[in-house]
């Protein structure tokens, strides 16, 4: 019992750390990164009042806040509190795995948890989406405790803090506690005491979420009515994609897929029944899946950062079907390590991201004199190349505009962060070289059409797969 309760736990902490620490710093502090790292910075009054404004409840920037002040805003140690809560994700993705279906069920769920890329991706980012994992499992864990009958007030209690904190990590975990309400409330219907209590702990988690209520109908109000940055998802392409970041290779999702339907068939027609435990993991991982798919298509939110409550329930899904299906052990066995294996040679640790904002900055250093003007697209982006460009700059934080006092600061710089032509103020005494880098969507050919009139384009850099430097010169 101390065994699968502690030592395998423990085991798994310290291979998904070991594992995932390698290559951690491969890749550019970018996207939104820097973006939490700035604000973590702040007061704690000042996380709120500015994430506020946003779609990012502030418990993710509020811990980093503290996690930075002991270790710094290096590249590497901003994305070691991400790397912390994959690794604990993967003990818990044993524990729930193990206590309410099998041992073997919990370690194939943990290890597939452990060689999926989208895990690894997600814990070199300095973002919420590890930590919205592991509130995610632990919710789930804590909740089938009480639906087995076997959570203590303790364990009730502890569900309730995890609600509040899961509300607070991403608003999608609205998603996760609605699953859990009503799985609880079907199920439980006919034994009102059980439910009564259960009522309490929904209530609980609502009353310490109280204070950020009414912010999180405000952003759900103005993403309704301004629509969101996604395109509406491409059918099975979009799927397909999710699932092979899942499961690491498009092969591996077919035969996923098959087994999931040859399971379905054997639970219909053989067993003639489905536990309530499997039914609870099913709905975790399709419901948010599938839902979202579908919603996209008026509403687009289908993208794999937004999936990561899908991504853990897919895991031990995989992990649950994988064990149970074959009868015979040693077909069960074999079958286990073909689906283990499968993943581990299709899993890698150097991930790119994409954005690489560091070897953009560090080529546009190489090119600048004192007559060169660097102008950048969009604005907000001044967060990610100032981490690079003066990291002094980065941290001398405006608490009271944003990132206001950043923007004008890199301007004694002749450093000019733009959202319209105008604001880089283009005249034939400010330079004699303008290097613009543009990252993003916009209206990239207006600005490089207005850039064109009084400049001359001389060569243009790109560096994948989202920046690209054009290079000008005075006429």
């Amino acid at each position: 019992m101390k065994f699968n309760s502690y030592i395998i736990p423990f085991l798994f902490f310290l291979l998904n750390v070991l594992l995932r620490w390698l290559d951690i710093e491969v890749n550019s502090l970018a996207g939104d990164e820097p973006f939490s790292v700035y604000y973590a910075q702040m007061d704690i009054p000042d996380i709120f009042r500015h994430l506020k404004s946003g779609n990012n409840p502030p418990l993710y920037e509020i811990f980093l806040h503290y996690w930075i002040r002991w270790f710094g805003i290096g590249e590497i140690a901003v994305r070691i509190p991400s790397l912390i809560f994959t690794a604990l994700t993967a003990s818990f993705i044993f524990k729930l795995g193990n206590d309410f279906f099998s041992n073997l069920a919990g370690i194939t769920s943990a290890l597939a948890y452990t060689f999926s890329n989208y895990a690894t991706i997600f814990s070199h980012e300095a973002r919420v989406y590890a930590l919205f994992g592991l509130l995610t499992v632990a919710s789930f864990y804590y909740f089938l405790l009480w639906l087995n009958n076997k959570s203590s007030t303790y364990d009730l209690a502890k569900l309730s803090i995890i609600y509040a904190l899961i509300l607070y990590s991403h608003f999608f975990g609205i998603m996760v506690m609605g699953i859990q309400v009503i799985l609880g409330i079907a199920m439980k219907v006919k034994q009102l005491k059980l439910l009564k209590r259960y009522v309490l702990v929904i209530l609980a988690g609502i009353i310490l979420f109280s204070p950020y209520l009414y912010v999180f109908f405000q952003r759900m109000f103005v993403s309704l009515n301004q629509g969101t940055w996604l395109n509406p998802p491409n059918g099975w392409a979009s799927i397909s994609y999710i699932l092979t970041l899942f499961l690491n290779s498009y092969g591996l999702v077919m035969g996923f897929i098959t087994l999931t339907i040859l399971a379905f068939i054997r639970w219909a027609i053989v067993d003639r029944a489905i536990s309530k435990n499997i039914i609870v993991i099913l709905c975790w991982f399709l419901i948010p899946f599938f839902g979202m798919f579908f919603i996209s298509y008026s509403f687009p939110m289908f993208h794999d950062r937004y999936l990561m409550h899908a991504f853990v329930g897919s895991t031990l899904f995989a992990g649950i079907v994988t064990t149970s299906f074959f009868k015979n052990n040693w077909l069960n066995g074999s079958f286990i390590l073909v689906f283990l294996g499968v993943l581990w040679l299709n899993s890698y640790r150097n991930i790119d991201n994409g954005r690489h904002t560091k070897a953009a900055i560090e080529y546009v250093q190489s090119q600048r004199d004192s007559n060169t003007r660097i102008v950048i697209y969009p604005k907000f982006k001044i967060l990610g190349y100032s981490y690079y460009f003066n990291q002094e700059r980065f941290k001398n934080f405006d608490k009271e505009y944003g990132f206001y006092e950043v923007v004008e600061g890199f301007k004694d710089e002749n450093f000019y962060a733009i959202n319209q032509y105008s604001e880089a103020r283009i005249d034939t005494t400010c330079c004699q070289k303008l290097i613009f880098m543009m990252t993003d969507a916009g209206p990239k050919e207006k600005l490089l059409e207005d850039f064109s009139q009084k400049l001359e384009l001389r060569k243009i850099t790109h560096f994948p797969a989202i920046i690209d430097v054009y290079e000008y010169s005075i006429k």
